[in-house]
C-alpha cells in the first residue's frame, strides 16, 4: 500500500503538521527539533451548552410569509423572512463572543523540549497503514500514535534524552485551564461558562526508559460520562503505563493495519517516494501514486476520527483553536453527509456508526423544533448543529432556513441498509426516518399555481436568485429542487422501508401519495437541471453549491437507463458552473468528482480529482476550503471510488468512469450494495480478472466491460467473474 507522508522540515504552521487520532483523541505533531508542539484534541471537548433557542415567532407569521412567497414578491418575502423566519437569540454566531452554541476546541498543546544542536538527516513523516507519525534526525527519533484500546496518545523517544522536558499550554480566553505541573506529570482541568458548559482535564506523564523516555497523554469530558474526567484520566494512564510499549504498539499498529488493509488500490503509478509529499502535491496531474496515497489518506482520516462519541465534525477531530471557523460544528446541508460518503464503498462501515447514533439525537432534539418553531409533528433539524441539540432555525433564513438537513441524514440510513441488507438496523432507525417522513407531510403546503405540494418559504443550499420584479438578490422560494429530492427520496425510503420490515402499510401508502404529489424534476432554458420551482436566474451562476443535481449524487434518481434528459440536464448543469468558477472550494471540488463519476465520465472526474489535489490541498494533505474543511478529503476520496465502481442502478458496474491516464491498475476491497466486495484487475483499459465476495447471499448482477451477468450466491462464498 502506498502509505507514507513524508517532509524533510518541520511543520510551518498546524496546516503542514501530520494527524494522529484513534477516533476520540487526536493530536496534530509538528515535528519541531529543539522544542517539539504536540496540538492536542479530545472528540467532545467543546464550548457552549444547551439553550431554547426555539422561535414561536415562525409559525405565528408562517402564513403571512407564505402569502408573499405565493404572490411571488420575493423581495418582501426575504425581508420579512430576515424578521422572523430565525432562531432565537444569536444562534451559531460566536466569532466575537463565547456564545451558547459552542466551538469545538484545542485541548491545548504540549511542547517537549531539548537542546539537540543539529537537524541533520532530518525526517518527518506519517504512515497511514500503522497509524504512527515520527520523526527523526541525528541522536533523536519520536514515534507518535493515538491507541484506541488504550484511549491514550504514545510518545516513544529514543536516543539521549537527558534534560528533556515537557510544558503544556491552554490559552482559552473564556474557560480559564488549571494547570498543575512537576517535571514528570501536567494536569489540567477546567469548567466552560462558569458550570453551565462540561468539565474537562488533560493528564500528561513523561517515564524515563533505558533506551530514551514514553510521554502519556491523554483527555476527557463529562459530556457524556458525568463522572470526574480528570479521574477517568489517572485510570486511563494508569492502565496505559503498565503495559508492555511494545505490545501497545504492536497491537495498535494491527488495528489500524485491519481496516486499512481491506482495501487495495494500484493505479500503476512510479513510486515517487524520493520527493517530499508537499512537493508532489503541488504537482499531481501525472503522479498516480499519489493518487492511491490520497485515497487511502481519506480512509486513514475517517479510521482516526470517527470512532468515539460523537461524529466527525467540520474538521474530523483536529482542531487547534478556541473558536474555530464555522465552530468547526456539524453543518448537515452536505458537509456531515460527505464525511460519511467513504464509509460503505471502502468497507469502513463501522466508523459511520457515531453518525447513526448522531441522527438518533438529531430526531430527539428536532421534535423541540418542529413543534415549538412549526407547530408540527415528527422532527426536523436545519443547516447547522452542535453536541448541544441545536436543531432550529440559523440566524440569517439565506442559508440558515435549510429545513431538509435531517432528512437528507435519513438517506444515510437507507445507504447502510443497502449495503449491509440488516433489517436489524433497518428495524432500529424506522421510527427516526418515519418522524422526519411525519414533518413534513405536516408541513407541507400546495403551490397555488402548480398545486403542487412545497416547502415554503425555503431555500436551495446557500444560494440565491435573482428577484424577477426587483432585480434584488433573494434565497427564499417555493419548493427548491433540493428539497423535493430529498423529500423526494425520503417518502420513498419510508415507504420501502416499512414494506420490507412488513408494517406501517397505511403510513407506506400515504408516504407514497406524498412523494407523488412533490414538483417533477425539471429541465431550465440553458439545458441545465433547475434549482427552483420556476426558471430563476442565478445571482452566482459558479456557487459552491451545486444542490440541484443531489438526485443525481448522492441520490440514484437520475440515472442514463431511467432519465437520459435529466442525465444530460446535470452534464449542462455542471458545464454551466465550472465555466463561472464553480468547485473553488474543495468540498465543492470534491462533490463535482462524484457527480462526473455518476455522469459516467472519467476524464472530468479526474481533471477534478487533479484540481482538487493542486489548489485545495494543504501541505500535509488536508483538504482546504479554505481553511481546512475535512468534508473535501473525504469527498475526494468517495469519488474516486465512485470512478471504479457503482452499485446505485440496482447492478454492481465495474470501472463506469475509468480515466485514459488510468489504462492500468487494480483494486481490491471496494464494496457494493447488496454486500459484494469487490476485485478487479484492468490492463490497456479492460478487466482481466474480476471477483466477488458474497457477503449475505444475495443475488448478484454485475457488469463488466459492458457485458451483465447475473447470479445466485451463497453467503460467504468468492466468485470469479473473468
Amino acid at each position: 500500500m502506498n502509505s507514507i507522508l513524508w517532509y524533510n522540515a518541520p511543520a510551518a504552521d498546524w496546516n503542514s503538521a501530520l494527524p494522529i487520532g484513534n477516533g476520540k483523541l487526536g493530536a496534530m505533531i509538528f515535528g519541531g527539533v529543539d522544542s517539539e508542539q504536540v496540538q492536542i484534541n479530545e472528540e467532545t471537548l467543546w464550548s457552549g451548552y444547551y439553550e431554547n433557542s426555539e422561535n414561536p415567532e415562525v409559525k405565528e407569521h408562517l402564513p403571512e410569509l407564505q402569502k408573499l412567497v405565493f404572490e411571488k414578491k420575493y423581495t418582501k418575502a426575504q425581508a420579512l423572512c430576515n424578521k422572523y423566519l430565525v432562531c432565537k437569540g444569536k444562534g451559531s454566531y460566536t466569532t466575537t463572543e463565547n456564545g451558547h452554541y459552542g466551538s469545538f476546541q484545542t485541548a491545548g498543546e504540549l511542547y517537549i523540549e531539548k537542546k539537540y544542536g543539529n537537524s541533520n538527516n532530518y525526517r518527518r513523516q506519517l504512515d497511514i497503514y500503522n497509524g504512527i507519525a515520527s520523526v527523526e534526525f541525528d541522536g533523536c527519533k519520536r514515534e507518535y500514535f493515538s491507541s484506541y484500546k488504550y484511549n491514550t496518545i504514545f510518545i516513544k523517544i529514543t536516543g539521549d534524552t537527558t534534560g528533556l522536558t515537557i510544558r503544556y499550554q491552554r490559552n482559552d480566553p473564556f474557560a480559564p485551564t488549571d494547570i498543575k505541573s512537576t517535571p514528570d506529570t501536567i494536569e489540567a482541568t477546567g469548567s466552560h461558562h462558569d458550570g453551565k458548559g462540561e468539565n474537562y482535564a488533560v493528564l500528561i506523564k513523561k517515564a524515563d526508559t533505558e533506551s530514551g523516555c514514553i510521554i502519556y497523554i491523554t483527555a476527557a469530558t463529562d459530556y457524556a460520562d458525568k463522572t470526574d474526567p480528570l479521574e477517568r484520566c489517572k485510570k486511563t494512564l494508569d492502565v496505559a503505563m503498565n503495559a508492555d510499549i511494545n505490545e501497545v504498539e504492536n497491537e495498535h499498529k494491527a488495528y489500524f493495519n485491519k481496516y486499512m488493509g481491506r482495501v487495495k488500490l494500484d493505479l500503476d503509478g512510479d513510486n515517487n517516494d524520493s520527493l517530499p509529499t508537499d512537493e508532489r502535491i503541488a504537482s499531481p496531474e501525472n503522479d498516480r501514486a499519489l493518487m492511491e496515497l490520497y485515497f487511502q489518506f481519506g480512509r486513514y482520516l475517517l479510521v482516526s476520527s470517527s470512532r468515539g462519541t460523537l461524529p466527525a465534525n467540520l474538521q474530523g477531530i483536529w482542531c487547534g483553536d478556541y473558536m474555530a471557523p464555522w465552530n468547526s460544528d456539524y453543518h448537515i446541508n452536505i458537509n456531515i453527509q460527505m464525511n460519511y460518503w467513504p464509509a460503505e464503498i471502502t468497507n469502513l462501515s463501522e466508523f459511520a456508526q457515531p453518525f447513526f447514533e448522531y441522527i438518533e439525537k438529531l430526531s430527539v432534539w428536532g421534535k423541540k423544533t418542529a413543534e415549538e418553531t412549526y407547530g408540527c409533528k415528527g422532527w426536523v433539524a436545519h443547516t447547522v448543529t452542535n453536541p448541544w441539540g441545536f436543531t432550529t432555525l440559523g440566524e440569517h433564513p439565506s442559508w440558515g432556513a435549510f429545513m431538509c438537513a435531517g432528512a437528507w441524514c435519513c438517506r444515510h440510513l437507507w445507504e447502510h441498509y443497502l449495503f449491509t441488507k440488516d433489517k436489524q438496523f433497518l428495524e432500529k432507525y424506522y421510527p427516526i426516518i418515519k418522524g422526519s417522513a411525519e414533518f413534513f407531510m405536516d408541513f407541507l403546503v400546495k403551490e397555488p399555481e402548480t398545486g403542487y405540494l412545497v416547502t415554503c418559504p425555503s431555500n436551495s443550499p446557500e444560494n440565491s436568485f435573482i428577484d424577477p420584479e426587483t432585480s434584488a438578490a433573494v434565497a427564499m422560494s417555493p419548493g427548491p429542487t433540493m428539497d423535493n429530492s430529498i423529500l423526494y427520496d425520503l417518502f420513498s425510503i419510508v415507504s420501502e422501508s416499512a414494506n420490507i420490515l412488513g408494517i406501517d402499510s397505511d403510513f407506506a401508502k400515504r408516504a407514497e401519495e406524498y412523494r407523488d404529489m412533490l414538483p417533477p424534476l425539471q429541465i431550465g432554458k440553458h439545458g441545465q437541471l433547475m434549482e427552483w420551482l420556476y426558471d430563476f436566474d442565478e445571482a452566482e451562476p459558479g456557487h459552491r453549491h451545486v444542490s440541484n443535481l443531489y438526485a443525481l449524487h448522492p441520490s440514484d434518481r437520475i440515472t442514463y437507463s431511467k432519465t437520459p434528459e435529466l442525465f444530460e440536464a446535470c452534464n449542462k448543469t455542471l458545464e454551466r458552473r465550472l465555466a463561472h468558477g464553480g468547485g473553488h472550494t474543495g468540498w465543492s471540488r470534491a462533490w463535482i468528482i462524484n457527480f462526473f463519476a455518476r455522469l459516467k465520465n472519467g476524464e472530468k472526474a479526474l481533471e477534478n480529482v487533479e484540481a482538487l489535489i493542486k489548489k485545495s490541498t494543504q501541505t500535509n494533505m488536508f483538504d482546504s476550503h479554505p481553511p481546512f474543511q475535512i468534508d473535501g478529503n473525504f469527498g475526494g476520496t468517495a469519488g474516486i471510488a465512485e470512478m471504479l465502481l457503482q452499485s446505485h442502478e440496482g447492478f454492481v458496474n465495474v470501472l463506469p468512469a475509468l480515466p485514459q491516464k488510468w489504462v492500468n491498475g487494480s483494486f481490491d476491497g471496494l464494496v457494493a450494495r447488496g454486500g459484494f466486495v469487490v476485485s478487479c484487475e484492468w490492463k490497456n483499459s479492460k478487466v482481466v480478472s474480476c471477483s466477488v465476495l458474497s457477503l449475505y447471499g444475495n443475488d448478484l448482477s454485475i457488469q463488466v466491460d459492458s457485458k451483465q451477468f447475473n447470479m445466485p450466491t451463497q453467503k460467504g462464498i468468492t466468485y470469479r467473474i473473468i
